[in-house]
């Protein structure tokens, strides 16, 4: 029987598990706050301890796999899309397979004297040093999928930006659009997916995605935000009902100033929650 240190076990799979977020990060041109990703790293150390429990047969031992990706990616990315949640579980799934292969490789070359395997967790009697080095190999066998599955693709531009509205927040990803020209009074125009905002607006304001309303519907406070923005696209022009938020802010805590428009569309397949000129990025009002 193979002796377990528990402190190895849980610091090593906490390491190992910031190491697949990385390579997630990576292969999904995601971003994930360190704080965030930290806490899913110990989360993922922590979960090492199921190697102490009664063995459980193949479909439990499924469906408990499937729960902690999403409580890690979850933890790691926040919330988005169920669609895009989804794509983000699956990819953090299937690169912590990529590891365990290439842990089994590494066991294989350096035939350790004791290995334990339960419920989906491995124990290696490696050294720290061949298991980080493992690591570090499974991270660049995942850039190397990146490089061969992205390679001629053009670059998506995604930042990620905070919106505040009437002192709540949301954080958006958008996609910076060389080929947007949407200004407004010559102030740049984020076009974002209502569904994204749904927290932060009334409700009426969220109908507007779909079709105009009567602002009759709003309270006067909101009156004065809204502005009406003439879009023009391949299918013709189009009304969009926009609106002043509180501030936006970059991951760096500058501020931009832009119009909030409201669309039903998504943006980059589901990887972003709103569309912007490049020239929002340009700014640097504070």
């Amino acid at each position: 029987m193979t002796e377990i240190y528990l402190d190895v076990l849980i610091g090593l799979n906490l390491y190992i598990t910031w190491a697949l977020l990385d390579c997630c990060e990576l292969l999904g041109h995601l971003r994930a706050k360190r704080g965030r990703k930290g806490l899913a790293s110990v989360l993922g150390g922590i979960s090492s301890l199921m190697i102490l429990l009664p063995e459980l047969s193949a479909f439990p031992l499924m469906v408990l796999r499937f729960l902690l990706a999403a409580v890690l990616t979850y933890t790691a990315f926040g919330s988005c899309s169920g669609k895009r949640f989804l794509r983000t579980m699956l990819l953090f799934f299937l690169v912590s397979c990529l590891f365990a292969g290439i842990m089994i490789a590494c066991w294989l070359v350096f035939t350790p004297s004791g290995m334990a395997i339960r419920n989906g967790v491995v124990y290696f009697h490696l050294s720290a040093l061949t298991l980080i080095l493992s690591t570090v190999a499974a991270s660049l066998a995942a850039r190397g999928l990146s490089v061969l599955f992205f390679r001629g693709k053009p670059e998506k531009l995604i930042e990620t930006v905070t919106l505040a509205v009437d002192g709540r927040e949301t954080e958006l990803k958008v996609f910076l659009d060389t080929g947007n020209r949407l200004f407004h009074c010559g102030m740049p125009v984020m076009v974002c997916s209502e569904k994204a905002l749904r927290r932060l607006i009334p409700a009426e304001l969220t109908a507007s995605a779909s079709d105009l309303f009567p602002m009759t519907a709003l309270s006067g406070r909101w009156k004065r935000r809204i502005r009406m923005v003439l879009c023009e696209t391949a299918a013709g022009k189009k009304l969009l009902t926009a609106f002043l938020p509180d501030h936006v802010r970059r991951r760096d805590n500058s501020e931009i100033r832009c119009l909030v428009a409201l669309t039903d569309n998504s943006f980059c397949g589901g990887e972003a929650d709103a569309a912007a000129p490049p020239e929002l990025w340009q700014q640097n009002i504070g």
